[in-house]
């Protein structure tokens, strides 16, 4: 299924019995979060509707990604099964397919996903007589945290020279009731435009800020998309129908009809301003660093609004159930690339980005570091900084085999690879250079006489497969 909106998945989620609505006052600094926080910790990870935040007049809900029950609702389908849909669409033509008629039927399917301009608002939409960020429950999550941060936001940018439209996820520090940061790094495609726009010499650059929609084009917002599909074209190729979007008031930009808030404004290419220090998913506090300042002119709400928010910080939060999402949801993207990988692990406890494990149906020498170069020049995963690859009889997912290969299936003088020189995650702190470091990469195969192994290499230990059925039909006799 897919959800009109915010509220109706709100909704969704009362009826499930998967929403806490809390009616106590909450500060929104530390306090709301820490709340959010603590319901994940104890393992259900509810979403929470915080009706009275002190101080504000809007109220605010997180934790709306918070289990995979939920995103599996969202998708309508399970990531992995998503990600074959993807694949599909992208794929060439079969031998027994002509060019054009596969042609045909990736514009059919992809055509039907681009999102339609409705020329009018609809009901409810009201624009407020003043710009005043103060009024919602923008929270400080971290005590070191130098002021409020809206955490999922959905930044809308044009590039001026081909006009293409990204929706990306970036945190803004609050500066005051009308100006944040732009906190976009500068591999993301935000970034690009406003380089772009530097270039060109114009002193502003138009932008829009959606604070809450269907939760579907929100998640969109952080998934690593390939160029050739935009975000609320992939909203609404998997929702498999278009979705509504409007045209800015104040903006030469469209964003989604349904949205709870927008934040009309600009940035001046020539302005920047220091953010930070703010905790960040690393598990540390980034530090203080000069990013653009967006000025907001224009304040639209819809009736009902409420602000969505999200804790950014050390995992384990709701953030990791996004990133498994991605994970499986682009794992047979990455399979059409490269068909010899058979499973791949963004290790959650690594930031994801920073160990990746790799299992492989290994066929020739070398053939280990092939797939670490591979996937070092595909998109985001050249953020990767750690890659193992092992051989396909490692479950990966289970991290005590992933030791043991690890350990056993490697002499660190011939299978570890350091490559230097290579760009890095803005967020990688032990990087000498910002934005600039090293990687390495863990050949933990078995070897073989083809790649200099002249020994013999033990087999693994299993037991007979006849006498482990036989114990099973003896278990319960044993009173065991």
């Amino acid at each position: 299924m897919s959800f009109e909106d915010l509220h109706e998945y709100v909704e969704y989620l009362s009826k499930k019995n998967d929403l806490i609505i809390v009616n106590d006052e909450v500060n929104p600094d530390l306090e709301l979060t820490q709340i959010l926080s603590e319901e994940e910790r104890v393992g259900k990870g509810r979403a929470i509707f915080f009706k009275n935040v002190k101080g504000k007049e809007v109220p605010a809900i997180g934790n709306l990604f918070a289990t995979k029950e939920k995103m599996e609702a969202i998708l309508g389908d399970t990531a992995y099964n998503i990600g074959q849909r993807l694949k599909s669409l992208l794929r060439l033509p079969d031998p027994s397919e002509s060019m054009l008629s596969r042609g045909i039927e990736m514009l059919r399917e992809a055509g039907g996903a681009r999102p339609k301009l409705s020329g009018s608002f609809g009901l409810g939409i009201q624009e407020m007589e003043k710009v005043d960020l103060g009024r919602y429950p923008i929270t400080r999550t971290w005590p070191e945290d130098k002021a409020p941060f809206i955490t999922l936001p959905m930044v809308i940018t044009k590039n001026p020279v081909t006009g293409d439209k990204n929706i990306g996820m970036y945190r803004m520090q609050v500066y005051d009731s009308e100006t944040t940061g732009m906190h976009w790094h500068i591999h993301k495609d935000g970034a690009g435009h406003f380089d772009e726009k530097k270039a060109s010499g114009s002193k502003m650059m138009e932008v829009a800020v959606v604070l809450g929609a269907d939760p579907l084009t929100m998640f969109s917002a952080v998934a690593p998309l390939p160029g050739m599909i935009d975000e609320f074209s992939f909203s609404g190729l998997i929702a498999k129908k278009r979705l509504d979007i409007v045209k800015g008031r104040s903006v030469d930009l469209e964003y989604p009809k349904n949205f709870e808030i927008v934040l009309e404004g600009y940035i001046d290419p020539s302005e920047t301003r220091v953010e930070g220090p703010f905790g960040d998913h690393t598990g540390y506090y980034s530090l203080e660093e000069e990013f653009p300042v967006f000025h907001v002119k224009k304040i639209l709400e819809r009736k009902g609004r409420v602000y969505p928010t999200t804790i950014v910080g050390q995992l384990w939060h709701e953030d990791v159930i996004i990133g498994k999402t991605i994970e499986r949801m682009f794992l047979p993207l990455i399979q059409s690339q490269v068909p010899e990988i058979v499973d791949i692990n963004t290790m959650e406890e690594a930031v994801f980005h920073n160990m990746v494990v790799v299992s492989i149906k290994k066929r020739y020498p070398g053939h280990a570091k092939k797939i670490m170069f591979a996937l070092w020049g595909m998109g985001q995963m050249m953020f990767s900084k750690i890659i193992v690859v092992v051989d396909n009889d490692i479950n990966i997912h289970d991290r005590k085999q992933v030791i043991w290969a690890m350990t056993t299936r490697i002499d660190p003088q011939r299978d570890v690879v350091i490559i230097p020189g290579t760009v890095t995650d803005t967020l990688d702190h032990p990087a000498g250079l910002l934005n600039y470091g090293s990687k390495m990469g863990i050949d933990a195969t078995r070897k073989g006489k083809s790649e200099g192994y002249n020994r013999i290499w033990p087999e693994v230990l299993k037991m007979d497969e006849q006498v482990a059925e036989e114990v099973k039909t003896k278990w319960e006799k044993m009173g065991l």
